[in-house]
């Protein structure tokens, strides 16, 4: 009886023990492929008003053709624009974060994600990646009042 005890605890012991390594080896692989991006809070703006943006704003121009093929390609998704950076993702991500506008201020939103594809605008004069990202998770945000506020 003893015997049959020991065994039965062994058993559930190394279940338990393979659950766990199982488990924190699929979260060490999952958030090895997170990225933490900031954006502003203004957003999110409709895809299809950024393209049109940089079809005809004159601070787009030589923009690279066919990362612009890529986003008409993307269908109707959301945008974040951060710092040199437009965010796309789609609208059930995009309610992840906080939509705000502030007069003298502005808020930087931390958010962390998976990015699935990253494509530059290539060389104009304010340059910008273009990051597909899914996965979303705010994490916070900042406020920055503007001087002479």
């Amino acid at each position: 009886m003893k015997n049959n005890s020991a065994i039965a605890i062994a058993i559930l012991v190394l279940t338990i023990l393979s659950l766990v390594l199982v488990y924190s080896v699929d979260e060490t692989a999952d958030s090895g492929n997170k990225t933490k991006l900031e954006v502003y809070s203004e957003g999110p703006i409709e895809l299809s008003a950024i393209i049109r943006d940089v079809k005809t704003g004159d601070h787009y121009k030589g923009y690279d053709n066919e990362t612009l093929s890529w986003m008409e390609s993307l269908g109707n998704k959301r945008v974040f624009s951060g710092d040199g950076i437009f965010v796309v993702m789609d609208a059930s991500e995009a309610s992840k974060l906080r939509s705000e506008y502030l007069c003298d201020a502005y808020i930087v939103e931390s958010m962390e994600c998976r990015v699935l594809e990253n494509h530059s605008l290539g060389d104009v004069k304010y340059q910008r990646d273009v990051l597909l990202v899914k996965d979303v998770k705010y994490l916070g945000e900042e406020i920055h009042y503007l001087q002479g506020s």
